[in-house]
């Protein structure tokens, strides 16, 4: 088999994209254990047993039942859109197939297996990739403040935190997809 550069990049990337990612669901759970007045170790067993998206759906209706603070919540929810906005790249990064050549050099392009079974190819050169790294990590970053943010609160010393100074990250934008189903 043929090494290519390119080939290792993006097998670089895929991976990275993993772990940022896995990180990310992580620091997202560690805010839905702030609502949950369960134990930690049960609370784990609830989360490990749901997909990324039912967790982010869960953490949405903790936030919207025990939250009280409203910058926290628009905190809270705007995290939220990013990560489902993250999963969806995510899932189309890590799941797709990548265009090579026979050699193995990287086409910048990512082949995702639609429901129905055809081949979508989206937009994936290596600069959109990092870009995508980048995202996962400011989500993570969000995600902490954001954590930090409500145990301070949760600790009665309001005066050390203002939800307001938490910056939001711009919305990661979409993978692009390069052919769309005629209908």
């Amino acid at each position: 088999m043929n090494h290519h550069h390119d080939k290792n990049r993006y097998a670089l990337a895929v991976g990275h994209a993993a772990i940022e990612w896995n990180y990310l669901e992580h620091d997202l759970q560690q805010i839905g254990f702030h609502y949950l007045t369960v134990d930690a170790d049960v609370a784990a067993h609830i989360f490990a047993f749901m997909g990324n998206m039912t967790k982010a759906e869960f953490i949405s209706f903790l936030a919207h039942k025990f939250e009280e603070n409203a910058a926290t919540k628009g905190h809270l929810f705007h995290l939220l859109k990013i990560y489902n906005r993250l999963r969806s790249n995510r899932n189309i990064v890590e799941h797709g197939i990548p265009a090579l050549t026979a050699s193995g050099a990287y086409l910048d392009e990512i082949i995702k297996i639609d429901r129905r079974g055809d081949a979508l190819p989206f937009a994936a050169s290596q600069e959109t990739l990092d870009r995508f790294l980048k995202d996962l990590r400011s989500a993570r970053d969000y995600a902490r403040a954001i954590k930090q943010m409500i145990d301070v609160l949760a600790d009665d010393d309001a005066a050390l935190t203002d939800p307001h100074a938490i910056k939001k990250p711009a919305m990661p934008p979409k993978l692009d997809a390069l052919r769309f189903r005629k209908t």
